[in-house]
């Protein structure tokens, strides 16, 4: 069965994206959480994502602040607070190099853990290291909250959906019932008003010439 990415391994860090937060593995083996903002924990997770690509400075504020005019000095923060807690042991380069004029790259080797149906994480990083299986656990448990939350939305959005037909289709019928009341009002004064003219009409029709007038017989016997 297919598995579903839950966390990347690099350094000595580990990046839950189920768990929304950033790990750092103390003397004991143990990951222990690190502080970090949610600007730079969404900026590491979209360089992460597309690591060893070059990912352009638009395209990171367009993930992190969407529909938001930001300047490229907040981004530049946010970046050098990444570093300080990414390369705050390492005397070399740091975990995120800087394309001049282009953007950022994560250049770290990054191990893919995930979890399937037997609950062992799964290494699937070209590097080959060996994750630790004490991430199992707390992992799972993360994929059944993740799967529980999607079910409750999934079944939430379901009923949202009926009861809006269900209003929609009942406007239909109410404003259906109206124009058919009002068009058959209509049409019965318009039949009413039919049968009102034929009626004298008819009677026109039937009028005898002993019903003429006086001065109309005068005439004829004058002729």
């Amino acid at each position: 069965m297919q598995a579903s990415s839950d966390s990347f391994l690099f350094e000595e860090f580990r990046l839950d994206r189920l768990g929304g937060g950033l790990f750092r593995r103390d003397d004991q083996g143990a990951f222990v959480p690190v502080a970090i903002g949610s600007r730079a924990l969404d900026i590491l997770t979209a360089l992460i994502e597309r690591r060893g690509d070059i990912v352009s400075k638009e395209e990171i504020i367009a993930a992190v602040w969407p529909q938001t005019v930001v300047e490229e000095n907040n981004l530049f923060v946010q970046i050098s607070a990444l570093r300080r807690i990414l390369d705050r042991e390492q005397s070399g380069q740091s975990c995120i190099q800087t394309i001049a004029g282009r953007g950022y790259r994560f250049i770290a080797p990054v191990t893919l853990c995930t979890v399937g149906t037997d609950q062992r994480p799964q290494d699937l990083s070209p590097t080959g290291a060996e994750p630790s299986f004490a991430l199992a656990e707390p992992l799972a448990i993360a994929a059944r909250r993740a799967v529980g939350a999607r079910i409750h939305s999934r079944a939430a959005l379901a009923l949202l959906a009926l009861f809006c037909a269900i209003v929609a289709i009942t406007a239909v019928i109410v404003q259906w019932s109206r124009t058919a009341a009002v068009t058959e009002r209509r049409s019965s004064l318009c039949r009413s008003e039919t049968k009102a003219m034929e009626r004298r009409k008819q009677r026109s029709a039937r009028r005898s010439p002993r019903e003429l007038p006086l001065s109309s017989r005068g005439c004829r016997r004058r002729e």
